[in-house]
C-alpha cells in the first residue's frame, strides 16, 4: 500500500474526530449528554480549545506518521482500529441527535 492511500483514511479519521469533539462539546454544554471519560470531562470543563486540541491529536498524529511508515501493517492495523472506533461513536452520536 502506497502512503497517498493511507493519506484518505487518515483524513476521514480527522474528520470523524472533529465530529466526535464537536458533537460532544454540543451535547455537553446543551446538558443533553455527559462526556464518559473523566479526563475528557474535564478537560472540557476547563477548556475547549485544550479539549478539542487533545481529541483531534490522534488522527494529526496518524497523518503525520502516514508519509513515514511506508504503510507498515502496524500502521494500517492502528489507522484502521481508529477508524472502527470512531465511526461506531459517530454513529452514536447520530442516534442520540435523532432520538432527541
Amino acid at each position: 500500500m502506497k502512503n497517498t492511500d493511507l493519506l484518505q483514511p487518515a483524513l476521514f479519521l480527522l474528520l470523524l474526530c472533529f465530529g466526535d469533539a464537536f458533537f460532544t462539546w454540543l451535547g455537553v454544554s446543551g446538558g443533553m449528554i455527559e462526556e464518559a471519560n473523566p479526563l475528557m470531562d474535564r478537560l472540557l470543563g476547563t477548556s475547549v480549545p485544550a479539549f478539542f486540541f487533545v481529541k483531534l491529536s490522534l488522527p494529526a498524529v496518524l497523518i503525520a506518521l502516514s508519509g513515514r511508515l511506508d504503510g507498515s501493517a502496524l500502521f494500517r492495523i492502528s489507522l484502521g482500529a481508529a477508524l472502527a472506533v470512531y465511526v461506531s461513536v459517530f454513529l452514536l452520536h447520530a442516534a442520540w441527535i435523532a432520538m432527541m
